[in-house]
């Protein structure tokens, strides 16, 4: 029963989340894209430092990138590369990566 109420209370806390942001999904990823570029392959709701943020993964072609957008104004809080992409001859591009993981993404009908 235990694992039924914690799945409860993350259902909830989702939705407050959801409830407090005014930027949606594809404004977000807009901001990430034209900002960093690259290709996004992550994108959650979260919260930060007590705002509403998302929290778009990108993957460049120097690395992978975790921005932060502020769910109320859109706004970049933060941005940081993460570690490097590397092979064992030194050379990856997110094409290499991306190769067979291509994905439309679409909005969910409301």
């Amino acid at each position: 029963m235990k694992p039924n109420f914690e799945r409860l209370i993350q259902a909830r806390k989702t939705a407050a989340l959801v409830d407090a942001c005014s930027v949606s999904i594809e404004e977000a990823v807009r901001v990430a894209g034209t900002s960093i570029g690259g290709t996004v392959v992550d994108a959650k709701l979260k919260e930060k430092d007590g705002r509403v943020a998302w929290r778009i993964k990108l993957l460049t072609a120097e690395g992978r990138v975790k921005i932060y957008i502020d769910g109320h104004s859109g706004s970049i809080l933060e941005a940081k590369r993460e570690e490097p992409l590397s092979a064992p001859d030194g050379i990856m591009t997110p094409e290499v990566v991306m190769v067979g993981h291509m994905q439309t993404l679409e909005s969910a009908p409301l």
